[in-house]
């Protein structure tokens, strides 16, 4: 879903509805985006939820699971000056896209990008998943595991 950003009027939001599948994610994302122009940037904001197609950390195991994706990107128009200091205390503006000039916006990319970011580290199909034969085996094996106490002994070589 490209942009064109000299099609947005200054101060006046555009609500976009967006439905897009990503098949090399196996994920579908639906929700609605508000751009707004403003000077020289386009923010975009929103709320999207997509199902996307995970493997179980556990068990290996396809399944679906949803998303709640929070969309709040800042475009500049034009180009930063490059830093010359060595040393650069960050501001927000340094947290914004720059599109060197160029006048569309891929939408597509900003939501591909955001799904991405929103996948947890480690998935699991249910709470109580208990994970495959192997890792079942490993985990009685740790269970049967004994703890043994060994007393330490320092002795204090200034002491006579």
């Amino acid at each position: 879903m490209i942009i064109n950003i000299n099609e947005l009027e200054p101060n006046k939001p555009v609500k976009l509805e967006i439905n897009e599948t990503f098949p090399e994610l196996k994920a579908h994302a639906s929700g609605m985006l508000v751009m707004k122009l403003s000077g020289d940037f386009i923010f975009v904001n929103g709320n999207l939820t997509s199902n996307i197609e995970l493997e179980c950390s556990r068990c290996l195991k396809t399944f679906e699971k949803k998303l709640d994706i929070n969309i709040d990107e800042k475009y500049f128009k034009g180009t930063f000056t490059p830093i010359t200091t060595k040393e650069h205390q960050m501001k927000a503006s340094d947290f914004t896209e720059e599109l060197n000039n160029c006048e569309e916006i891929d939408l597509r990319d900003l939501i591909y990008q955001s799904i991405i970011v929103n996948i947890p580290t480690q998935v699991l199909c249910d709470i109580n998943c208990e994970g495959t034969e192997e890792l079942k085996k490993y985990i009685k094996a740790d269970e049967n595991t004994q703890i043994i106490e060994i007393p330490l002994i320092v002795k204090n070589k200034d002491k006579k």
